[in-house]
């Protein structure tokens, strides 16, 4: 039995789908629509109660939720990735976390405040692009000093910010701002693992984007987090 993947396009799933060719390990791919709710069937909140993508089944049938999660069971299930001890591996766990627990959710924000808000959101934006110009300064400032983000050596850290530093001109910064991210981020696309994720990834955003096109005004509401309004509130 293969691990099985459930997720769409997003940054959270992109960088599971870089986990798993820098593996070679065998997967199989279950696209959730949540553009028409389907995190929130009931089948899929068995394995996630948060409702939210991407989860893993493993090989054994045991659903892992959360990337920053999936991604530890991964590399702890083939030693690779991650050491296993000393000071490296907490190097490794560091950025990891600042990935999860900032880098994903500020700018997250910021893509949702730059992509989806209504007009007149002008201090929300304000707000999450400052912290974004922030953050991206402080990851360009570390690749400034070392080749990868936990030091010499590549590692899930670079693994779960990559797909999370794909939007810096839609996010209305400057990649140039950013030289070392540029370099590093080059770096990791000649990887072809990276590459193959990339690949797959362009099917699954095209039917995301297929699935939008199709779904509801109040499924589109409930996906933003604007609650299950009616249609023509939406």
């Amino acid at each position: 039995m293969s691990f099985r993947l459930y997720g769409m396009s997003s940054p959270n799933v992109v960088k599971i789908l870089i986990m798993l060719e820098e593996l070679g390990v065998d997967f199989h791919f279950e696209h959730v629509d949540l553009f028409s709710e389907g995190q929130f069937d009931e089948t899929f909140r068995a394995l996630n109660p948060n409702s939210k993508v991407p989860v893993l089944l493993t090989e054994e049938g045991q659903p892992i939720f959360e990337s920053g999660a999936i991604l530890i069971y991964l590399a702890e299930r083939h030693d690779q990735l991650l050491p296993s001890t000393g000071s490296s591996r907490y190097d490794v766990l560091e950025w990891l976390t600042l990935q999860v627990a900032t880098v994903g959710p500020m700018l997250g924000q910021l893509n949702h405040f730059t992509t989806y808000a209504p007009a007149g959101q002008d201090y929300s934006v304000g707000r999450y692009r400052r912290e974004g110009a922030r953050i991206y300064q402080l990851l360009n400032k570390r690749l400034e000093q070392v080749p990868y983000l936990a030091g010499d050596d590549y590692s899930v850290a670079d693994i779960a910010t990559l797909p999370w530093t794909d939007y810096i001109e839609r996010q209305g910064l400057q990649k140039a701002d950013y030289p070392a991210i540029a370099e590093w981020r080059q770096r990791l696309e000649e990887r072809p693992a990276v590459q193959r994720a990339r690949a797959f990834i362009a099917d699954v955003q095209a039917n995301d984007a297929k699935m939008f096109s199709q779904s509801s005004a109040s499924a589109r509401r409930r996906f933003l987090g604007l609650g299950e309004g009616s249609e023509e509130q939406a």
